[in-house]
């Protein structure tokens, strides 16, 4: 597996979000994590990524520990990890935000050869090349801070709830792009996302946070069963009334 996550604890300070997680990502495939909120989603995203460095167990990339390895490292190694919030330099074009993608890898030339291939996957920002980040709508710097990070040529990209405050007709294209990612880039994607039904559609496998550990694993049809994925979520006396927000 290109990514092992082994009894992972991490947190903030004295606060311990993260409580002996283990997960797996394999080549091109799609794994969505999904939880209630405060399940610690977002925290594990930026433990493997080298935001949170107090960690204990371990996280292996291609088979080699990059535990204490920082962003930048792991994005020479072929790791991008996109935040919620389609952050973007908002000071700078579209066009210089999507080839700042490349930087960290000092490789012109691969941003020369994937900037048509984004501006394919995403062409409103064609259109809004040269609009400053900070000018876009939510959808477009969502579609922009994933563009960017699809610059570096990444064999993994870890994508933090991209469907966050988009209108439903933008959530579908931005999954339909998630799928065709995986294929055109050769990627793999963790995707942490509150809209189950969506990151469902196209996940190959999903993982259910509960309380910092991972309560359930399985693909999106086997926890869709019944009210397995309920009880992952709130436990085995769960309140059916809370169940809203999965659907």
């Amino acid at each position: 597996m290109p990514l092992s996550v082994v009894d992972l604890h991490a947190g903030y300070g004295k606060k311990q979000v993260l409580s002996g997680v283990s997960l797996e990502v394999g080549e091109r495939e799609i794994v969505a994590v999904v939880g209630h909120n405060g399940a610690g989603k977002s925290t594990l995203l930026k433990a493997i990524f080298g935001l949170l460095p107090d960690c204990t167990g371990d996280v292996l990339w291609r088979g080699h520990s990059i535990r204490g390895r920082n962003p930048a490292q792991n994005i020479r190694q072929g790791m991008v990890y996109c935040p919620q919030g389609g952050e973007v330099f908002r000071t700078l074009s579209v066009r210089e935000n999507l080839e700042l993608g490349g930087f960290a890898l000092g490789e012109r030339d691969l941003v020369h050869h994937n900037l048509p291939k984004v501006l394919e996957l995403f062409p409103v920002l064609g259109s809004r090349a040269n609009a400053k980040g900070g000018l876009l709508s939510g959808g477009e710097r969502q579609m922009l801070a994933i563009g960017r990070g699809l610059i570096a040529s990444p064999r993994l990209a870890m994508l933090d709830e991209p469907s966050g405050g988009l209108a439903p007709r933008l959530v579908e294209h931005l999954f339909d792009a998630i799928r065709i990612i995986v294929k055109e880039f050769d990627t793999s994607v963790l995707l942490v996302e509150q809209n189950i039904n969506a990151a469902f559609r196209v996940a190959d496998r999903g993982v259910v946070m509960a309380n910092g550990t991972i309560s359930d694993s399985g693909t999106p049809a086997e926890l869709s069963q019944g009210d397995r994925l309920q009880q992952s979520f709130f436990g085995h006396e769960f309140d059916k009334g809370a169940t809203a927000q999965l659907h």
